[in-house]
């Protein structure tokens, strides 16, 4: 059962593209746990059905402007709401029926800070709290419970539970970034006035968007231009050196050779 100490502060935002509500293991996940205050944001095309509560409100966007702007679109309907966090989920994350006991616990062990997150694994090992390396994210092998610095480590956005407080006074997400390094750079904001993060016990299982495979050779090149985009941007916004070939470039020759494409080689040095 869901902790109240969280539970009518807590304003969930959940991100669909081309998925059903229902059909999404976070939500599954998430109202099996309990019955939490959701916004839907929805990047699909077409609308998809909802069900009929007060607890949850749908907007429909089938611009797909990403994730950045449903998560600024939620701290506005968590203001109005009266909310004091928001916990933001991807539709492919899995949250363990831990979750909300471990938030409620950190919190009160930690009543200064404002950021409290998860860790995330795939099949391959833990996907957050990640490094970054010349712009690139680099994988940790395990990481314990704990304090960590945004300083060292980078956090995806799924399972992030944070305060409207801390993220109002960063000015939210950067919409420039829809998806890629949407997290990277939101984490360098948050930086700036929180510099550290609580990692909970709490392990959930995530799915992450740029492994997808079964797309077409047009959807992928499309989804690979966009990463290209973000790629050349953080290099602009950012502090720290980024180097855009040792990003871009595996990338291309990994879809090359997945895809039988060289068009993602030709793309990756138009962009470099």
């Amino acid at each position: 059962m869901e902790d109240s100490l969280i539970k009518n502060d807590l304003l969930v935002v959940l991100v669909l593209y081309e998925k059903g509500l229902l059909e999404s293991v976070a939500y599954k996940s998430l109202t099996a746990i309990g019955d939490f205050t959701f916004l839907v944001y929805d990047n699909s095309p077409r609308p998809h059905d909802v069900p009929r509560k007060a607890t949850l409100t749908y907007r429909h966007d089938p611009l797909n402007p990403g994730v950045s702007k449903a998560y600024n679109i939620g701290a506005e309907l968590a203001i109005k709401k009266n909310k004091k966090w928001m916990l933001l989920a991807d539709q492919d994350t899995v949250f363990p029926p831990t979750l909300f006991s471990d938030y409620s616990s950190a919190i009160e062990n930690n009543a200064q800070m404002n950021v409290f997150v998860p860790t995330l694994y795939d099949s391959k090992g833990v996907v957050s709290p990640f490094q970054l390396r010349w712009g690139k994210g680099r994988r940790i092998k395990e990481i314990k419970p704990g304090m960590y610095s945004f300083g060292k480590f980078k956090i995806i956005n799924s399972g992030m539970l944070i305060s409207i407080t801390a993220f109002t006074k960063v000015g939210g997400y950067d919409e420039r970034f829809p998806l890629d390094y949407s997290d990277i750079r939101f984490s360098d904001r948050l930086c700036m006035n929180d510099p550290d993060f609580v990692l909970i016990p709490s392990r959930c299982q995530h799915n992450l968007s740029a492994t997808n495979e079964g797309r077409n050779v047009f959807a992928e090149m499309d989804r690979f231009k966009s990463f290209c985009k973000a790629v050349r941007l953080y290099k602009e916004v950012s502090i720290q050196f980024v180097s855009p070939a040792w990003v871009i470039l595996p990338r291309a020759i990994k879809l090359c050779m997945r895809i039988k494409d060289f068009g993602f080689l030709k793309m990756a040095w138009q962009n470099d």
